[in-house]
């Protein structure tokens, strides 16, 4: 829905009313949002026996089960967002935005938790500055899954874009203190760059703001140029973690390796590079996301100590609009075991690996409401511990399987 700053005012009473040396029908304010409950149902089976041999990097395996089989509501996609931009005159533009998830299944929730920002848009570009998704997450699994990008179970990020269930080893990120600068678009081809700032608390290192020996300067910088003519779509992206210590959120606790979280004369830098191509013949849209991933911390001198973790993936995803109402989509995702190396002994990967199969259909009821239904399968090796449930925990080797029926409505 789309209205004026004027017919804002009138809609709201004096309670919004702006001083009138600034009230300009200039301004432009856009309320949007989606929607989107659904049920889910989760299971699991074949987690890794007790005492069997696993990774270097995994927890000793226990052979019990981590996932409930049970059905809960989910509102993983649901959000609702403030956007306007004011014309500053000489082809100047002020924009912002305001976006964040809403829980309606159970109420709460906080403001501004997905991108939200203030900048200025020009001939030259556009600069914002606040909370965003950066330029690696944009510009690759650009097709979604029927709509759906992160946050869902199946979204490919929890195996295509993180190691087993570390969060800390994850590119898929909305960063927080966030400068980004997209330039225009060049005969289809547009680039993007984000710089972001943490605090040393954002590296894991409890004592940092005790603790003067700390040196810990956690960011992140993303980069990636995209090109899209006619059914083609292009796009490579790079992004670099510094101080964030994905490598020994691998490794979790009593594994083999060890955690450099605390240690102050330790440093880290991750880096992932990604390539995106997509396809679309007539009805159907072919998308092939693959992606390197390597994480370092340098420093490291305590026998069995974490020192570097790579791996590669990939995701194939296939969609089809066969009519106006109806919409299928399949997918593909794949994650290496790979290879490290920890302080003065042998690291292996065994069994780090990782797969993941998605189906879903939708049937739309009018171009803003669908009913939807939902499949995924992920297989763990014997020593990864991927997960894409919302709120339960895995085990070493433990498959997952979730479907899901829901409603989503878009305005």
């Amino acid at each position: 829905m789309s209205l004026n700053r004027k017919a804002m005012v009138l809609a709201v009473g004096a309670a919004l009313a702006a001083p009138s040396a600034y009230a300009q029908t200039s301004d432009k304010w856009e309320i949007y949002g989606k929607f989107y409950p659904e049920m889910t149902h989760s299971s699991s089976e074949g987690t890794t026996a007790a005492g069997a041999t696993v990774s270097t990097l995994a927890i000793p395996a226990t052979g019990s089960s981590g996932i409930v089989s049970r059905w809960e509501m989910q509102i993983s996609n649901t959000y609702i967002g403030f956007r306007g931009s004011r014309n500053l005159g000489g082809g100047l533009k002020a924009i912002g935005q305001l976006e964040q998830q809403v829980a309606i299944d159970e109420g709460g929730g906080t403001i501004g938790n997905r991108d939200s920002f203030a900048g200025l848009e020009a001939n030259w570009g556009t600069v914002r500055l606040g909370n965003m998704d950066t330029p690696y997450k944009k510009y690759g699994d650009t097709l979604g899954f029927l709509g759906i990008g992160s946050g869902n179970f199946v979204s490919p990020n929890n195996v295509i874009r993180r190691v087993s269930n570390s969060g800390a080893s994850g590119f898929n990120l909305r960063r927080a203190n966030s400068v980004d600068f997209a330039s225009p678009t060049y005969s289809g081809a547009q680039l993007g760059v984000q710089y972001s700032i943490g605090n040393p608390t954002e590296s894991g290192a409890v004592s940092a703001g005790i603790n003067p020996t700390f040196n810990r300067n956690p960011r992140v910088v993303s980069m990636g140029v995209k090109w899209e003519q006619g059914p083609l779509y292009l796009a490579a992206a790079t992004e670099t973690h510094f101080d964030l210590f994905g490598g020994s959120g691998i490794t979790g606790g009593g594994s083999v390796a060890g955690s450099n979280l605390n240690d102050p004369l330790v440093r880290s830098k991750d880096r992932a590079i990604q390539l995106t191509a997509v396809y679309k013949i007539g009805v159907h849209s072919l998308e092939l996301d693959a992606n390197t991933k390597r994480y370092k911390e340098d420093g490291a001198t305590i026998n069995n100590r974490f020192q570097e973790y790579k791996n590669t993936a990939y995701e194939v995803l296939f969609e089809s609009r066969w009519t106006n109402e109806w919409r299928t989509a399949f997918s593909y995702i794949k994650a290496a075991a790979g290879s490290c190396s920890i302080v003065n002994n042998n690291c292996s990967t065994s069994g780090m690996e990782g797969t993941q199969i998605n189906a879903g259909v939708t049937y739309s009821l009018d171009p803003s409401t669908y009913v939807f239904a939902l499949y995924s399968k992920l297989t763990n090796g014997t020593s990864a511990r991927y997960n894409n449930t919302a709120s339960q925990s895995v085990t070493d080797g433990e498959d997952i399987t979730q479907m899901a029926l829901g409603i989503a409505y878009s305005f």
